[in-house]
């Protein structure tokens, strides 16, 4: 018969190798596939659900309003960055709108980005006013940028173009279309040590800028269009973009939209002034000052306080402006307002920084319409939807609110906790319209990044406590259930154990003691007629029989007590155990007792071990007293994730009939069941095979525990976690 192959047959060496080959290969497909340079693409982004979850911030002050995504800061080199670091040849496209003086665009293969101007490693193209130009460069933590190409039409701000940019290879090729005029200007540069991987994003240098529409598509370099062949290109290295950029002569420079007439020195007021100004009627002002708020109102801030500006035209303001205003002034309050106001542009600054004050500072008016730095702790969530949501917080004896201008921030006040630790940063308010003349003052918060959690909520709070409270009820019902549960096992398990003593002694002592007490009633009945009668001869064989059932009696009696402590089975193991109780039981007589060991051997839990035992007591002990049999063999067999034991004689056997299973066979059964094995019995007139089949874990690493599996299956027993 030819042998089944199996695991086993296998050198250990082998079955360990394939197993770390098998892990090595799936973890080298799962990175590749992380890796992936077009995992992620197509990209698309219209900013409608109006947050930047996808975004990465550096720099500026990044929001979404009407599906388009806009920087209202004047710093240099704010970047919004998204994609893949894996991401090779692509091509990025945008509309794009400048919100001043100075440039907006692309970037493409991004990497090590920082904070900064030139923080960064990748490709920039944008359109500058400085050059009325496309720009291209490349951005190393330094600048080295290519000649600029000049635009037909120029570049005018508040004016909208579609910009491309992409990197096929060492060749980077961008475009400007002018939306209204359909004018088209492109470049090609060639780069011989390129980046050659990395993100993409969005930039602006000393401007703000709006972006909409943006997309982003894998480029096949073998079917791209774009020359592959270019010579490189002549570079001109500036030590940053901060400085000048070359200027052409001859480029048309379009006037600044918010140069306006000049203002003498001497008619321009600090803010605070106007505090003091009759309210009974407008008072015509001029002010100059720095944009720090720009949704959902324009708010100015000199070295003295700050003021709302209402404009008679549109116009696209940021933070960061430097402005002249001109207008109506009014007080509400402490809170001053110009009305009808006209402004000129001066220049681009760096936004003002916070003042740092504590709210009772703040509910003292002395900060109305300024940008200040307040820690607070959050009270409430009060409920709102978008920008009409709002969060209370306390400091000190103080309460104040804190109101989003976004809802990008709406979106991130949103998963702060109750009882946290806040720094915010926002403009300071004493108007109705903010704090609803319920609290001193409001906090009108510009970005998400004017909010940090200093501490998070307390663990010793009313909620976690009656949490706490209801988890500790929670286990002492289930701790009183599992006592109870215990309990009902102990007893179970000491009725258990009285019914095998009681399986044990019926088919032993009580048998012995029933033909004792038949020989001594016969030996009564004998005593009990006249003397001339007393066969004495009988009577001594009768009382001989007598004896020895006691002896026999006896010898049960001591194999009970013994086996209520088998410590053979501790010392020797099973099989020997099984062994000596066999030989023990048979000595004195012609029945020959064999035990055979297959396998390797090993520990076992102690529950399956007593069942193996008890069961293998209890056939032994059927076959010495029942089968008259002349040959006893007790095979054990140790499989990989089997625990196989047989006990045959090769006695008379017994006819199988509806009551054939006494007090012995039942409790073998009941033993089976205890420890989840499968109890056959086999009876013809070759004799009688008992076998007992129990899983055990297979004590091999997991690849390999199949034949756990296959044996079970083979033996057709329940699983179960252990032997």
């Amino acid at each position: 018969m030819r042998e089944r192959w199996t695991w086993q047959v296998v050198p250990l060496w082998v079955r360990y190798t394939a197993g770390a080959t098998f892990v090595s290969l799936l973890i080298f497909f799962t990175l590749t596939y992380l890796h992936s340079p077009l995992l992620g693409l197509p990209y698309d982004d219209r900013f409608r659900s109006g947050e930047l979850s996808e975004w990465r911030e550096y720099s500026g002050d990044w929001s979404t309003i009407n599906s388009k995504v806009r920087n209202q800061s004047d710093e240099r080199g704010a970047k919004l960055i998204s994609g893949s670091p894996y991401w090779k040849d692509y091509e990025v496209e945008a509309d794009v709108e400048l919100l001043g003086r100075g440039n907006a665009g692309l970037i493409i293969r991004a990497s090590d980005i920082e904070d900064g101007v030139d923080a960064y490693s990748g490709y920039y193209a944008g359109i500058s006013t400085d050059d009325q130009a496309l720009v291209i460069g490349r951005a190393d933590h330094g600048w080295l940028e290519f000649p600029p190409k000049h635009m037909q039409g120029g570049v005018i701000p508040n004016h909208v173009y579609h910009l491309t940019l992409s990197a096929v290879g060492c060749v980077i090729q961008a475009s400007a279309t002018d939306v209204a005029s359909a004018q088209r200007t492109s470049t090609d540069v060639f780069d011989p040590d390129c980046i050659t991987e990395g993100m993409f994003g969005l930039r602006s240098v000393e401007s703000g800028g709006l972006w909409s529409k943006v997309q982003v598509k894998a480029v096949d370099a073998k079917n791209s269009s774009i020359e592959q062949s270019l010579r490189p290109t002549e570079t001109s290295l500036y030590p940053t973009s901060q400085g000048e950029y070359p200027h052409a002569d001859g480029l048309v420079r379009n006037a600044d939209p918010l140069k306006g007439p000049y203002i003498p020195e001497a008619e321009i007021l600090p803010i605070s002034s106007l505090r003091l100004l009759a309210v009974s009627q407008p008072t015509h002002v001029n002010l100059r000052g720095v944009v720090v708020l720009t949704t959902p109102h324009i708010y100015v801030q000199d070295a003295t306080a700050g003021a709302q500006v209402v404009l008679r035209n549109d116009s696209y303001l940021k933070i960061g402006d430097e402005i002249e205003v001109s207008g109506q002034a009014t007080v509400d309050d402490f809170s001053v307002r110009i009305a009808d106001a006209t402004i000129s542009g001066l220049a681009g600054v760096l936004p003002a920084p916070a003042l740092s004050i504590t709210p009772l500072q703040a509910s003292t008016g002395n900060y109305d319409s300024m940008f200040v730095e307040i820690e607070g702790r959050l009270d409430a969530m009060l409920p709102g939807k978008d920008l009409d949501m709002k969060i209370r917080l306390s400091g000190g004896q103080q309460e104040f609110y804190a109101i989003p201008s976004t809802t990008e921030i709406a979106g991130h006040l949103r998963n702060l906790k109750e009882g946290s630790v806040l720094r915010l940063r926002g403009i300071c308010m004493l108007g109705s319209i903010y704090t609803q003349n319920r609290l001193p003052f409001a906090l009108v918060l510009r970005s998400p990044d004017d909010v940090k959690v200093l501490s998070g909520p307390p663990w010793w709070t009313p909620q976690h406590l009656g949490s706490m409270g209801a988890i500790m009820l929670v286990l002492g019902f289930l701790a009183h259930v599992f006592y109870g549960r215990a309990e009902q096992w102990r007893h179970q398990a000491v009725l258990d154990e009285r019914e095998r003593l009681a399986h044990e002694m019926h088919d032993t002592l009580a048998q012995s003691f029933a033909g004792l007490d038949f020989q001594l009633r016969a030996i009564r009945n004998h005593f009990s007629q006249k003397s001339s009668d007393i066969d004495a001869p009988k009577m001594q064989q009768e009382l001989n029989r007598a004896c020895e059932l006691v002896r026999h009696s006896h010898d049960e009696a001591r194999r009970s007590l013994t086996s209520l402590r088998p410590e053979i089975l501790e010392k020797a193991g099973l099989a020997e155990a099984l062994s000596q109780v066999g030989r023990r039981m048979v000595a004195g007589s012609s029945l020959l007792v064999t035990t055979h060991v297959t396998g390797q051997a090993r520990v076992l839990p102690l529950r399956v071990v007593d069942g193996f035992f008890r069961i293998g007591q209890e056939a032994i002990a059927n076959a010495v007293m029942h089968s008259e049999a002349k040959h006893l063999t007790i095979a054990l067999e140790y499989r990989r994730a089997i625990l196989f034991m047989s006990i045959r004689d090769d006695g008379e056997g017994f006819e199988k009939t509806d009551d054939y299973e006494g007090f012995g066979l039942t409790g073998m059964r009941r033993r089976a069941e205890r420890i989840n094995a499968r109890l056959d019995i086999i009876s013809d007139g070759n004799g009688t095979t008992i076998t007992v089949a129990a899983p055990c874990r297979p004590n091999r690493l997991w690849p390999f525990s199949l034949e756990y599996i296959k044996d079970r299956w083979r033996n057709t027993v329940r699983p179960h976690d252990e032997c």
